[in-house]
């Protein structure tokens, strides 16, 4: 929707004097639709009311100092020096990266090898790169798992097998030397941060994609100790084999309740983002011709996966945008960052600083005494020496950097070679900060993404304080809320009992026979799913309503009629009820306190338009419902 028949100059309504734009208004109205549930709230005067009510809030956190705290404004501070790097980029370089990164999505390498750490502001290298250079003519001629047991450590050395991996999944150093090494040959030795690596490169191959599979599982550990997990596994597999619905077993067996509602179906995924080989490649290896696999195991439990879908890596124009968020947060960034600190100077129109540096260096000496720089008594320290449009930076300032970063001045160092190497990071620093000190003026996208932050983090630390741990520690209050409202805290209906599921009734009408005769389910296993799985057993304490039962199953203790529900066939033998009980106070806390807070919310937001006054600008938000019903 267009904003053109509203002017930055019109105000939609004012909370205690403070005013708020129709433009920020219809900005937060479109970006937030989709997210409302009740559809009453999309009509424009019910959005206003949350948006009043949300504005309160923020008014309240300012009244209250929130945004003075040092932990509010340390986070704020974080979040934004991360996303202004994201807007601090150059197209070009950018562009270039970005079809790099592409290509290499579409190729995976298959690669191992040998790193020794070191400090990444180590200068004294040569016995290192000696060491690694070593280890290189041995990882080109030897076994690799001979040198992992004599080499690695853990802790300084480490020789590691690093299966398939693409783009950014790696240090972007690390990945290039990968890709640039052909298949079968070692690297060269190379460093990032963590130290010297060489790499050998086992295979390379086509990206496979990402593919969706749904799961069943059945966990390692269980609480009923009768239920041995690999044979539950291969009772579910035999019957997804016989034809019962993957869904409704998952939603009835499977253990990972994440996914079990969704009928077992997983987000879809990428090789290298599974936390198990063997569950990856079973995904991979499905297809629409061989839909399910066979039972496996990971470390989380046992698994029986079925095939989704597959699809191919996304097209260039599709991942362009991931591929360019990717970057900026990248060590790619620092080759954007270079050219994007070119355009600045030549923008900014910074003057080349030769004869004030060269003036500066004569008239700079080292106080070993004091251990810090200084400049000649008779020098001018406020003399201007750098100029950034209207931010003007003296001698003084220059030699203040010097002293706060004695550190990173090496010993060996000349004064000339001192000057000019901090020179540069002092006009890297100083340009991009003033940028970045502007770029909420100049850039409106970036100016809303922070406001959204800022309002966000001032109102969590408020909601906090006034009313999640408020509710929670009224201990007086919560027991008051409890006794005026304890009808809607109760046990709902229980059973306990067995139930056998089939998709034949025939063998349900022989279960029930059995249970009528007093016989066991392990008897009735035996007898039933000797050969092949015609029927499932579950035992335990179960909800009515709970997916394991039928939905007609009447409340009441013996043995059910045969029920059929969604083409599959339930008998339940009850063997006690537990009907509808009123929950106690201490049983009832979780959802007590979610609705003790939304009473205290409630209130409080009364308490809130008491206290501030808001006043609508009525023909303004004539406009704005215009613009919105177009």
């Amino acid at each position: 929707m267009s904003n053109a028949q509203i002017t930055d100059d019109d105000v939609l309504l004012t909370i205690s004097g403070e005013s708020v734009s129709a433009n920020e208004f219809v900005r937060v109205y479109n970006k937030n639709l989709n997210l409302v549930q009740d559809d009453s709230q999309k009509e424009v005067n019910s959005y206003l009311e949350l948006f009043v009510n949300y504005k309160l809030k923020l008014t309240e956190a300012k009244a209250l100092r929130y945004d003075k705290d040092p932990v509010y404004l340390n986070e704020f501070k974080s979040y934004k020096d991360q996303l202004t790097q994201s807007y601090l980029t150059d197209k070009n370089v950018t562009d270039d990266l970005i079809r790099e990164a592409y290509d290499r999505t579409e190729n995976e390498v298959k690669a191992q090898h040998i790193l020794i750490l070191l400090d990444e502001v180590e200068t004294d290298t040569l016995a290192t790169y000696s060491k690694i250079q070593a280890y290189r003519e041995r990882f080109v001629n030897e076994d690799f798992e001979s040198l992992k047991k004599e080499l690695h450590n853990g802790k300084s050395i480490f020789v590691e097998d690093l299966g398939y991996f693409s783009a950014f999944k790696m240090v972007y150093n690390f990945e290039s030397a990968a890709y640039a090494t052909e298949v079968g040959g070692v690297s060269q030795p190379f460093r990032t941060r963590f130290g010297f690596h060489v790499v050998k490169v086992l295979e390379k191959r086509k990206s496979r994609g990402q593919v969706t599979v749904a799961h069943i599982m059945i966990a390692n550990t269980q609480k009923d100790s009768t239920l041995v997990p690999e044979e539950r596994i291969q009772e579910l597999h035999r019957l997804v084999l016989q034809g019962d619905d993957f869904a409704d077993l998952a939603k009835q067996f499977s253990d990972d309740k994440s996914s079990s509602m969704r009928g077992g179906e997983l987000s879809p995924f990428k090789s290298g983002q599974i936390n198990s080989e063997i569950f990856e490649t079973t995904a991979f290896e499905l297809s629409p011709s061989n839909m399910i696999s066979e039972p496996i195991q990971t470390q989380f439990g046992w698994h029986i996966l079925k095939y989704i879908n597959k699809k191919p890596v996304q097209s260039f124009e599709e991942l362009q945008l991931e591929l360019n968020s990717k970057i900026g947060k990248d060590s790619r960034s620092q080759l954007v960052k270079a050219k994007m600190l070119e355009q600045l100077l030549a923008e900014y129109q910074i003057e080349n600083p030769n004869s004030k540096l060269a003036n500066f260096e004569s008239n700079l000496f080292f106080n070993a005494s004091q251990n810090v720089w200084e400049l000649s008594k008779n020098f001018d320290n406020n003399q201007s020496f750098l100029i950034i449009k209207n931010q003007t930076f003296t001698h003084q300032n220059f030699l203040d950097y010097l002293n706060k970063n004695q550190k990173l001045i090496k010993k060996e160092w000349s004064k000339a070679v001192v000057v000019k190497k901090q020179y540069a990071s002092f006009l890297e620093q100083s340009v991009f900060k003033y940028k970045e000190d502007n770029l909420e003026n100049e850039n409106k996208e970036f100016a809303h993404i922070l406001d959204e932050y800022r309002e966000g983090l001032l109102l969590f630390e408020l909601m906090q304080d006034k009313i999640w741990e408020g509710a929670k520690n009224d201990s007086i209050g919560l027991q008051e809320f409890y006794n005026a409202n304890k009808q809607n805290y109760v046990w709902p209906d229980r059973i306990e009992g067995s139930v056998a599921r089939s998709s034949d009734e025939k063998h349900i009408k022989k279960v029930r026979k059995y249970w009528k005769k007093n016989q066991s389910n392990e008897m009735i296993d035996e007898a039933l799913n000797k050969e092949q799985q015609n029927v499932i057993f579950s035992n335990g304490e179960f909800e009515l309503g709970h997916p394991t039962l039928p939905k007609t199953l009447e409340f009441k203790t013996g043995l059910s009629k045969v029920i059929e529900e969604n083409s599959n066939f339930y008998v339940v033998n009850v063997t006690a009820l537990k009907p509808t009980t009123q929950k106690t106070f201490e049983e009832a806390q979780g959802q007590l306190i979610a609705d003790y807070q939304i009473a205290l919310e409630s209130e409080w937001i009364q308490e809130l338009r008491t206290k501030f006054k808001v006043d609508i600008n009525e023909d303004v938000l004539a406009k704005v419902n215009v613009l919105i019903s177009k």
